[in-house]
């Protein structure tokens, strides 16, 4: 059996399969870290409406890249990418950072926190282990972010 030059490539339809499956993953990275932020209730100021409004552009970008790929689609997936991710980077740092102003006044902490040295006060910082900020929530979004813009890398108008 001879192979047409119209026929994609076993190549060509294994990224294509490939940008589904990561458009998808990322879709459920973005629904968990949603949920998360619901659970948290994570709406009490305009800083923590942020979030929100960056998975839900990310959102509806990864649906529409879903739906129909176009480069208007891509582009959206992209910018929102990058900014989900510089977004997550922002948000990991404030909230380790507001775990590190916690640690001075938590009992669990309360007359060794300034003897602890700076590396042992960020990993209990990062790990949960003081303060009320998860700093894992941030860095879903960042994941999700990575996910879709992996999923439109390379993409072109007109390719398989």
């Amino acid at each position: 059996m001879s192979h047409t030059s119209n026929a994609p490539s076993d190549d060509a339809r294994l990224v294509s399969v490939y940008r589904r499956v990561l458009t998808l993953v990322g879709i459920g990275t973005v629904l968990g870290a949603l949920t998360e932020l619901a659970m948290l209730r994570h709406w009490q100021g305009p800083a923590q409406l942020v979030p929100w409004a960056v998975l839900a552009v990310l959102l509806v970008g990864a649906v529409a890249w879903l739906v129909r790929r176009t480069a208007g689609t891509a582009r959206t997936v992209r910018v929102a990418a990058v900014v989900s991710v510089l977004g997550s980077a922002y948000g990991v740092y404030e909230h380790v950072l507001a775990n590190l102003r916690a640690g001075p006044v938590d009992p669990r902490y309360d007359g060794v926190w300034d003897s602890m040295p700076g590396a042992a006060q960020l990993w209990a910082a990062t790990t949960g282990a003081v303060g009320p900020s998860p700093v894992l929530v941030p860095a879903t979004m960042g994941l999700a972010g990575v996910l879709l813009w992996l999923a439109v890398l390379r993409w072109r108008h007109g390719a398989a």
